[in-house]
């Protein structure tokens, strides 16, 4: 069974008006403009993605800061015996005859790990920033599209209702024309199918109206029980703006796209992890302040010293190879995204003239008039001046005119939302 067979069965037997809901609802008419600015003051997807940014200031911060210095305390004598030789207290009578040692060591970076570690978390911020600015601009093409959709959805469903509630009316004088002997069954019954079929996409379109308005609602973050209806766009000044672009413009544009930046952004990641990794072939270095109480030659020794390790095994040759390997990865990634863009500008480019150019060739006036034709077009039938196929053939034509008309205004937003993601920028 197919889908419009199952809506159009479902709308006889089972429909339920939407009306009915109506006082359950709260409906929310908004402009592209502002329902945008709820979106951006309200999707949580981009309140967490910020936080990676503060995240990223927090590493930042932990880098600048020095290893804690290290205090040892050894050599305390627990308890004193015959041999024990006669030392004096520490102070009064603290300590009496009693050893201690304590020691304070200090790591130093060498060869400007710590600068060097700053620099790497400082790119990784820049990373964050542009994976925010990416998520921002795919989140906000998302929402555009879907508010198209839901425009485009609401439109064709305006249709549908015009169209039902004129046969609605023609039926009613139809049945009272077969009691009169004026027709035949067979054209009532015909006239009823086009109501059933009517119906039913009459409902489909409001399953399809429901779920763009639950993926609009999550963006947006509202309420459940609101309703969006969606203010009409100017089209046609778009539409001569985006006409004033060309391809050459649009992929030299395309080098602030988020993703490629976020790949830039990746190879000096990996160039600052290369320098930290050459620079972890040089060991740090522990410097040490000891004191020894009646441990040494002296009574009270204070000395320095300094350890390190002897790089004679390691010299951390493992790990600058794979700094390096990785370094040509994401060179070679970089690429690859410039090749991926350009192709993908190009074929929206593309996409989006032939939109244009649809467009362009519909007669406008011809559309606004398709209204006030379908009544004219309903009193000739009425009027037995048009048979029933040629009735039901203009109802059919008028409403797919209306339809198309509509769908290449949704496919220049569409195909137009989609370059402005590419170039990471607006048209």
């Amino acid at each position: 069974m197919s889908v419009r067979l199952r809506r159009i069965l479902f709308a006889a037997f089972f429909s339920i008006p939407v009306l009915a809901f109506s006082q359950q609802v709260d409906t929310l008419k908004l402009s592209l403009q502002e329902a945008e600015k709820i979106f951006l003051q309200n999707n949580l997807p981009l309140i967490i993605e910020k936080l990676n940014i503060n995240q990223a200031d927090a590493r930042i911060l932990q880098a600048k800061v020095w290893p804690n210095p290290q205090f040892t305390l050894e050599e305390v004598q627990l308890f004193v015996d015959g041999t024990t030789e006669e030392i004096p207290p520490l102070f009064g009578n603290f300590w009496r005859d009693r050893n201690v040692a304590a020691q304070l060591e200090q790591l130093v970076y060498t060869a400007g790990k710590r600068r060097k570690t700053i620099a790497l978390e400082m790119r990784n911020k820049d990373l964050a920033e542009t994976a925010f600015t990416d998520l921002l601009q795919a989140l906000k093409t998302e929402f555009r599209q879907n508010m198209a959709e839901l425009l485009y959805l609401q439109k064709v469903q305006g249709g549908y209702d015009f169209q039902l509630a004129e046969v609605n009316k023609l039926l009613k004088v139809q049945e009272l024309q077969l009691k009169q002997g004026n027709i035949s069954q067979v054209e009532l019954y015909r006239l009823k199918a086009l109501q059933i079929s009517l119906q039913g996409e009459v409902n489909g379109l409001h399953e399809d109206i429901t779920e763009k308005q639950m993926e609009l609602k999550t963006l947006m973050f509202l309420e459940p029980k609101t309703y969006l209806v969606v203010a009409d766009e100017n089209i046609e000044e778009s539409v001569q703006k985006l006409k004033q672009y060309n391809l050459q413009e649009l992929i030299t544009l395309s080098d602030n796209n988020a993703g490629l930046k976020a790949t830039r952004d990746q190879i000096k990641i990996s160039e600052a992890q290369l320098a930290i990794e050459k620079a972890n072939k040089v060991p740090d270095l522990n410097l040490k302040v000891s004191y020894d109480r009646q441990g040494s030659v002296m009574r009270n020794f204070v000395g320095l010293g300094v350890s390190l390790d002897l790089p004679l095994f390691d010299r951390n040759k493992g790990n600058i190879k794979e700094a390096q390997f990785e370094l040509e990865k994401s060179v070679l990634t970089e690429k690859q995204k410039v090749s991926e863009l350009n192709n993908t500008v190009f074929k929206k480019w593309t996409d989006l003239n032939k939109s244009i150019q649809l467009y362009e060739k519909i007669d406008k006036d011809y559309l606004d008039k398709l209204e006030g034709m379908s009544q004219s077009i309903t009193k000739s039938f009425q009027q037995h001046h048009l048979s029933l196929l040629e009735f039901l053939d203009f109802f059919e034509s008028f409403r797919e005119s209306k339809e198309k008309y509509y769908e290449s205004l949704k496919n220049i937003i569409l195909k137009k939302e989609d370059l402005n993601y590419l170039i990471g920028g607006e048209l």
